[in-house]
């Protein structure tokens, strides 16, 4: 097993579709022709913000932690660092990947 990937507190893909509750539930048909609730994208989202928050909070504790001598487990909080860090980036990947959706759209000649 991976150590890495066993502390990684980023989503998987599954992990993601499931939180999503599939492309169906994103606004998207359904099988049966029907138009289904929209919000699984943006709820999908507000989980990925919450986590990715959590991990900053996470980080902050633990260097706070160090700092006061509550720890010695440097290892850990490099760690802890490190996760928030991949988080944060990832999330501001998809924010400038929606952005530029966003813009791309705007400019288009219908």
């Amino acid at each position: 097993m991976n150590p890495v990937a066993a502390t990684s507190s980023i989503p998987s893909i599954q992990n993601i579709s499931e939180a999503a509750g599939g492309l169906n539930r994103a606004g998207g048909v359904n099988k049966a022709g029907g138009q289904e609730a929209p919000g699984g994208f943006s709820k999908l989202m507000n989980e990925f913000v919450k986590q990715t928050n959590e991990s900053q909070v996470a980080s902050d504790q633990s260097i706070d932690q160090l700092v006061k001598g509550e720890t010695d487990n440097i290892q850990q909080v490099v760690l802890a660092v490190a996760n928030a860090e991949m988080s944060f980036q990832l999330f501001m990947e998809i924010r400038n990947k929606l952005i530029e959706s966003y813009n791309e759209l705007m400019r288009m000649q219908f």
